[in-house]
């Protein structure tokens, strides 16, 4: 999407496996609704269930085909296959890592990473309050998702009740920040 954020994001997700208190005060699952300029969406799952289909893979559909990001295809109207060398997206990744540190030329993904990071972090927020949130509302708001301070000993920003559980969200409940 050009490394723009989306305009608004809402989603719902929930605890159905996770549910002692050892996992804390996390979800299980997500779907999130990412919306861009134009009405282009972008739907985004997750879920940590053991005995589960997983996927991980980008897929586009369009007025004209799909894409398929890792099979490096597209089908439609203007099929196409990617036929440049091989290798592991991830393999690749370390290769030029490791070669921008040997070169000392860096390379800088941070607006990239800071623009993704976020996104992750929006889907729990819109999920956690079962809410539709516009970007500046997400990136604007004060919720602490780390310690106070960065030491051993620092608490996390949630912590169990007496009883051991954790407070968990509540859509339509729980509030953003």
């Amino acid at each position: 999407m050009g490394d723009q954020p989306p305009e608004r994001v809402w989603g719902m997700g929930g605890r159905q496996v996770r549910t002692d208190p050892k996992w804390g005060d996390i979800y299980d699952h997500h779907a999130v609704v990412y919306e861009y300029p134009g009405g282009t969406r972008m739907y985004a799952f997750c879920r940590q269930m053991g005995g589960c289909y997983n996927d991980v893979s980008d897929q586009y559909t369009g007025t004209k085909g799909t894409a398929s990001i890792l099979d490096g295809r597209i089908n439609g109207a203007n099929e196409w296959r990617y036929r440049g060398p091989n290798g592991n997206m991830y393999d690749l990744e370390h290769k030029a890592l490791f070669s921008a540190i040997r070169s000392a030329e860096p390379i800088n993904n941070s607006h990239y990473m800071a623009l993704s990071t976020m996104l992750a972090i929006a889907g729990r927020m819109v999920n956690y309050t079962g809410k539709a949130y516009k970007w500046d509302e997400l990136i604007g708001n004060d919720q602490k998702l780390a310690p106070a301070e960065y030491t051993w000993e620092a608490d996390p920003p949630t912590l169990p009740g007496e009883d051991g559980a954790y407070p968990i969200a509540t859509p339509g409940v729980t509030k953003l920040g």
